[in-house]
């Protein structure tokens, strides 16, 4: 299952970048998010590693991650990783300059699994507005913060 939504943020590629590869700020934008912790050592990076904890459909989900795409200021993307389904979710973030800020579009590759396949149509709405939302906060998040 593949979910993209995009929007532009009137900030530079660098703010928008610096903003959205910081994991703890995940639960200041991400609908799903509860929390995001680090669990090595050092600056965020390709082999970063990440526990996270989220909620979706009323259930609480823990992961993790690790990142796997680092490309300052215009890529980022991490592997996530839960019990519930052997491969992993890709999520990715695409920074661009564009003539009145930066666009941003965020992009999640989800396996499906055999329990998944008759729900997946309405699961696919769900996590679509649900990224929709997300990129709207995260919009009104970043321009508040490069406003003040």
């Amino acid at each position: 299952m593949r979910v993209v939504a995009a929007t532009v943020i009137r900030a530079t590629p660098e703010q928008v970048f610096h903003f959205i590869a910081v994991p703890q700020n995940g639960p200041r934008w991400q609908e799903s998010a509860v929390s995001t912790r680090v669990t090595t050592a050092g600056p965020i990076g390709l082999g970063t590693q990440m526990e996270h904890e989220g909620r979706w459909l009323r259930m609480r989900i823990p992961t993790t991650a690790t990142v796997t795409v680092y490309e300052p200021p215009f890529r980022y993307g991490y592997d996530i990783r839960t019990k519930l389904i052997p491969k992993p979710s890709l999520m990715r973030y695409a920074v661009e300059p564009v003539e009145n800020g930066t666009k941003v579009t965020l992009s999640n590759d989800a396996p499906s699994s055999r329990w998944m396949k008759p729900f997946e149509p309405l699961l696919q709405r769900n996590v679509q507005g649900m990224f929709e939302r997300d990129v709207a906060r995260l919009k009104a998040l970043i321009e508040a913060e490069s406003a003040s």
